[in-house]
């Protein structure tokens, strides 16, 4: 498992890189196929390639550092390991590289058993100095890992007992805390890292790395692939089915989507409503292929750079809320069916959702009411709303990587132009964009969280975070309030104490608009018919391609 993910796209589900804290019910997302399995496909067997459509490139494969949610993924899942695993479907703990370990009855001890049989890609056993390794580089401040690090605040010593026996002391209970040191602690080897470039955000393992999961890298080349190749070797044994899963950037959907129906790609997924409904749906080239539909863990949203003077009366930020054309972009956007009204930072169907916050109207009059009241006047003859001599004026930065980005940008410039708002637009490739919100560089940005299950919501929301550069809370936002409760809910092992403890944060950051929450979204998925086994689970990214198979007579590649 893994920490929340930010993704950028306003708007199918981003993730810049990023994270907020979730609580989600155990039970398996819902789907909808409108392809079913083969009716006897045989027994499972190993063999062909998944290759998979992404929308940009990634930032790293080091998983201390990674900020893009596909490198995550094949960091944390495919190419290194944690010391425990979050079944995706029973959404319980369980061995991974620790096959065994105890915590002590005033829950600060943990202590964690290592297996004895794993060894690296490159033959080098794996020992407890991989761990302690680890975790001193997450630790370290210059270590761009700011995120991750925000979980480990209260750890204050990492020792290792034996080479392997591995024990963490904490300062506090915490209710996520095994969870956090088993699975978001992901390890790297000490051996490949501690030589060549000090740097370790800058050291070539991030480009080719070594792990012990059972995929090793193959190749990145550099805005165009990412592969990587089954581990015959691997400790765990032959449980993963497809002999190479092959990353194909491809930014443009249009390019993405003729390739899916030639067959030179597999799996295309967020696929936009409007591209799917009206491109390919139906399409007798389609018919190598099926479509599924699935719930996302994740929020869409425009955040407030709250640095920025404009943002710092809450009215102004309450109108422009007021003024979102939330109902346009649902219907003209996502159909009116691939997503639900966002009014917080928990998706609906989770324990800690409060269902009495509502999402908010779209009502120009009150808003209109609010920014006069926070002294914004139409009094240039210009149609533009001014404020001792200056225009409300500011930008909106979105990823260039999203089919649905541009159009949800075109709704919202004409629903601010239209009440007097100077409001303009700045395309960004996402490597640009994560730049720019690390930096403080932006004004307002499209985004969205990709959550993480039983989550905390300090790494977004706290406001420890709110000064340091490259955290997931880039907007800036600081509430005394809020921060009270986040404290109180890491004390808490009760979940349904804890759910209330949330739903009461729900409200609270709700009511302070430090950023406009916008959808829920669903996700289109769409994929060869050749594949067996593809399961649906809420943990992200809510399928596992590493578990497809292929029958003999229908692989189509032997290498």
């Amino acid at each position: 498992m893994r920490a929340p993910r930010l993704s950028i796209p306003i708007l199918t589900g981003l993730l810049l890189a990023g994270w907020s804290g979730c609580s989600r019910s155990p039970e398996p997302v819902a789907a909808k196929t409108d392809s079913p399995a083969l009716s006897d496909p045989g027994p499972p067997v190993p063999g062909d390639w998944v290759i998979r459509r992404i929308d940009s490139d990634i930032d790293t494969l080091n998983p201390i550092t990674t900020q893009t949610d596909n490198a995550q993924w094949l960091a944390y899942n495919m190419i290194n390991e944690g010391l425990l695993v979050l079944d995706n479907f029973t959404l319980t703990l369980k061995p991974r590289l620790a096959e065994s370990w105890e915590i002590s009855p005033d829950k600060l001890t943990y202590t964690f058993h290592l297996r004895k049989d794993v060894k690296w890609h490159d033959g080098v056993p794996f020992t407890a100095d991989d761990v302690k390794y680890t975790y001193d580089k997450l630790m370290d401040p210059k270590v761009d890992a700011a995120p991750l690090r925000s979980y480990f605040t209260t750890v204050k010593s990492c020792e290792v007992l034996d080479p392997y026996t591995i024990r963490f002391v904490t300062t506090e209970p915490y209710f996520k805390m095994l969870e956090v040191m088993g699975t978001y602690l992901v390890i790297v080897p000490k051996h490949v890292l501690e030589k060549g470039e000090p740097d370790f955000n800058k050291h070539p393992f991030g480009r080719h790395p070594i792990g012990t999961g059972p995929y090793k890298f193959v190749r990145w080349d550099t805005g165009a692939q990412i592969v990587v190749e089954r581990n015959d070797d691997y400790w765990g044994g032959p449980t993963h089915y497809p002999k190479r899963l092959i990353f194909q950037i491809i930014e443009e959907p249009y390019v993405a989507a003729q390739l899916l129906k030639k067959g030179e790609i597999d799996a295309f997924d967020r696929v936009s409503p409007i591209q799917w409904e009206r491109e390919m749906k139906g399409s007798r080239s389609m018919s190598h292929l099926h479509e599924t539909v699935y719930d996302f863990p994740s929020y869409n949203y425009m955040g407030f750079n709250l640095r920025n003077p404009i943002f710092s009366d809450i009215r102004v930020r309450h109108a422009i809320d007021l003024l979102m054309p939330r109902d346009k972009i649902l219907q003209q956007v996502y159909l009116g069916q691939y997503a639900t009204l966002a009014t917080g930072y928990d998706p609906p169907a989770d324990r800690n959702f409060n269902h009495d916050v509502k999402p908010t109207p779209h009502d120009p009059a009150l808003a209109q009411k609010l920014l006069a009241e926070a002294g914004w006047k139409n009094d240039h003859g210009d149609g533009i709303l001014y404020k001792d001599g200056k225009p409300l004026s500011f930008t909106l930065l979105y990823p260039s990587s999203n089919a649905n980005t541009e159009k949800i940008a075109e709704l919202i410039l004409e629903a601010m132009t239209a009440q007097g708002i100077d409001l303009k637009l700045s395309r960004l490739n996402f490597p640009q964009l994560i730049e720019h919100v690390d930096d403080w560089k932006f004004d307002t940005v499209m985004a969205s969280w990709g959550l993480d299950i039983n989550g905390d919501p300090a790494q977004i929301w706290s406001s420890a975070g709110a000064d340091q550069h490259k955290s997931s809370n880039f907007i800036g936002y600081k509430s005394a309030e809020a921060d009270k409760i986040i404290s109180a809910g890491r004390l808490e092992y009760d979940n349904e104490k804890r759910a209330a403890m949330y739903r009461q944060l729900h409200q609270i950051i709700h009511d302070d608009y430090p950023v406009c929450f916008m959808f829920n979204p669903r996700i289109i998925l769409v994929l060869s018919d050749r594949y067996q086994n593809v399961k649906f689970f809420a943990p992200r990214p809510c399928f596992d391609v590493s578990t497809w198979w292929v029958p003999q007579n229908r692989q189509m590649y032997q290498k």
